[in-house]
């Protein structure tokens, strides 16, 4: 999906099409699969076409307006999105999704989640990986949820992080390494005191391969970290900075920081905002 300007994410769920729409368009609904807090204007947890609702998912915020309704088939959204960095900068997208729902043979309801408005920048390349990764995760959960009961959530989400800003290197970024066919993951930032930093990675370096595993996407690179949730220490880090191969050795982190894992219904995001902020220049 990197030449488009849209994600596209499906998934059957065993229930039907009524259960499955129950979590869509109701803010309790959300709250029991994704998000940490979900609010709505008209003051009740029932979402209409007009409504002005307010989803925070860990570090992330998304201030969304229902622009298209229509009952047990479709639900749309323009959202503002507000995501919080490890440095306690805060960077404001667009994006607009919308949610599908299709009856199929025996109970069973398919699930598509577009979203759009992807621009052509380094930025929302790394946000569009993000976000097409995020809402599969996501509908394996909503899946989980319904079908099974349990909120896999945090065993989905919650993996050790590097402390970086990456997304799939381009071509032009791999030609200018002379990779020679290999791919890799661009680092576009990294963090002050993260295990990339420690471990002496770099700002522009382009990650090929972590404890042996080629990440030549993002998807590649999220799959292999996922793999490392109990053995996370002395991972061997294979990258090229400036047309030089290099290795090194990091200990991946659970910290907050990296992970986003945070309660904001304990901590109000202003005040992590201004704790990382404070803790990036130490």
């Amino acid at each position: 999906m990197l030449g488009k300007n849209f994600t596209k994410n499906e998934e059957y769920i065993n229930a039907p099409r009524e259960e499955v729409w129950r979590f869509l368009s109701t803010t309790e609904g959300w709250k029991s699969f994704l998000c940490d807090i979900a609010s709505n204007s008209n003051g009740t947890s029932i979402i209409n076409l007009g409504d002005n609702l307010e989803f925070v998912i860990g570090e992330l915020t998304i201030q969304s307006q229902c622009k298209e309704f229509i009952k047990n088939e479709l639900v749309c959204f323009d959202e503002k999105y507000i995501a919080l960095f490890p440095n306690g900068d805060n960077w404001i997208y667009y994006l607009k999704t919308s949610f599908k729902l299709e009856s199929l043979e025996q109970n069973i309801t398919k699930v598509t989640v577009v979203s759009s408005g992807y621009k052509s920048n380094e930025m929302m390349q790394w946000v569009k990986e993000c976000g097409e990764m995020g809402w599969r995760q996501t509908l394996i959960n909503l899946k989980s949820v319904i079908e099974l009961g349990l909120d896999l959530r945090n065993e989905i989400f919650n993996y050790p992080r590097l402390g970086v800003f990456n997304y799939t290197a381009n071509p032009q970024q791999l030609n200018r390494n002379s990779l020679n066919g290999l791919k890799g993951n661009y680092l576009a930032k990294v963090y002050n005191n993260s295990p990339a930093f420690k471990a002496g990675l770099k700002d522009g370096d382009i990650i090929t391969h972590i404890n042996g595993h080629e990440v030549g996407s993002y998807y590649d690179f999220v799959r292999v970290l996922s793999k490392h949730s109990v053995k996370k220490d002395n991972l061997i880090i294979r990258y090229v900075r400036m047309g030089r191969h290099g290795e090194t050795c990091a200990n991946l982190t659970y910290d907050e920081r990296f992970t986003g894992m945070i309660d904001p219904t304990e901590t109000p995001l202003e005040k992590v905002a201004k704790e990382r902020e404070l803790n990036d220049k130490v």
